[in-house]
C-alpha cells in the first residue's frame, strides 16, 4: 500500500473479534477442525458484514432505502455478494497462512510459539489489512453510486474530467491523469475511474466540455497503479478484483474457491 496519496487515516482501529474469537480459530486450526476445506464461518461472517457496512456508508443508500429490482438495488445487491466472495478468499488466505505454520520445517516450537505466531497473523489480516479494505469498499461504492448518476446524465453532461486534490502527497501517476477529459463512453474510464489505488483521493467531474486533453500518447499503465485497481466498481459491479491476492489460491483449492468455500451467500 502507498501512503504518498493517502487520505488522512483518523480512523478508529478496527477490532472485530475479541481474544476468545481468536483463541477458538487459532486451536482449531490446531487441532484440524478449522483448515482450508473447513473455515471459521463466524470469522468469514463478521469480515463480510463489516465491508459491507462501508458499501452502504460509500453508497450512502442500503437495501431498506431503494425499490426492490431497482438499479440502486441491483448495484447493492451485486456489490454486496462481491463483497462477501471477497471475504471468502480473505478468510481462505489467512487460515492457509496460519496452517502452514504446522506444516513448515523449524516454523514452531511449542504450542505456544504456534499461538504467538497465529495471532500476529490474524490481527494483522483482521485489523491493519481490514482497515484498508474497509475504507476501500467506501471509496468504491462511493465510486459505483457516481457512475450510476454519471450514468443518468450523461446525455446532458457527455465529459468527465479527472481531478487530484492537487497537494504535495499525490501519487506522480495520478497527477499525471489530473485533468485529462475524455467522454462517459471512452474505455478510459474502465481503467481510471477513481480511485485507482488504496485510499485514493482522487475524483472526477462531470461536464459539458466539448474539447478532449488527450495526452495519453505513450501513457502506459505504471506500476504505482496496480492491477486491482484497474476496474470501474460502477460499470463491473464489483469492489475488490478477482486480481486480488486474495484470489491466488492453491491449485488443490480451486474448486472450493468457484462455491466460495462452501460458505453462505447473502
Amino acid at each position: 500500500m502507498c501512503g504518498i496519496c493517502s487520505i488522512e487515516n483518523s480512523d478508529p482501529a478496527i477490532n472485530l473479534f475479541t481474544d476468545a474469537e481468536y483463541d477458538q480459530v487459532i486451536n482449531g486450526i490446531f487441532a484440524g477442525t478449522i483448515n482450508v476445506q473447513n473455515l471459521d464461518v463466524n470469522t468469514y461472517r463478521k469480515i463480510a458484514k463489516k465491508l459491507t457496512e462501508g458499501v452502504f456508508q460509500g453508497y450512502k443508500k442500503s437495501f431498506s432505502d431503494v425499490l426492490y429490482n431497482s438499479p440502486d438495488y441491483t448495484m447493492l445487491r451485486d456489490l454486496r455478494e462481491n463483497v462477501y466472495i471477497f471475504s471468502g478468499a480473505k478468510t481462505y488466505q489467512q487460515t492457509r497462512q496460519v496452517s502452514a505454520l504446522l506444516t513448515t520445517k523449524d516454523a514452531i516450537t511449542s504450542f505456544k510459539d504456534f499461538k504467538d505466531k497465529a495471532y500476529r497473523i490474524l490481527t494483522e489480516y483482521n485489523e491493519n489489512y481490514l482497515k484498508t479494505e474497509y475504507n476501500s469498499s467506501i471509496a468504491q461504492a462511493q465510486s459505483a453510486s457516481q457512475w450510476q448518476d454519471i450514468q443518468a446524465t450523461k446525455e446532458d453532461l457527455p465529459m468527465l474530467t479527472y481531478h487530484t486534490v492537487q497537494d504535495g502527497r499525490v501519487r506522480p501517476t495520478h497527477r499525471e491523469l489530473d485533468g485529462i477529459s475524455r467522454s462517459v463512453d471512452d474505455k478510459f474510464w474502465s481503467n481510471y475511474m477513481p480511485p485507482n489505488g488504496w485510499n485514493c483521493r482522487c475524483t472526477v467531474l462531470q461536464g459539458t466540455i466539448d474539447v478532449e486533453k488527450t495526452n495519453l500518447r505513450g501513457f502506459k499503465n505504471p506500476k504505482d497503479v496496480p492491477d486491482i485497481f484497474l476496474f470501474n466498481s460502477g460499470k463491473d459491479r464489483i469492489i475488490f478484483s478477482k486480481k486480488h491476492p486474495y484470489f491466488d489460491v492453491a491449485q488443490k483449492d480451486k474448486k472450493l474457491a468457484k462455491v466460495n468455500w462452501n460458505l453462505p451467500l447473502p
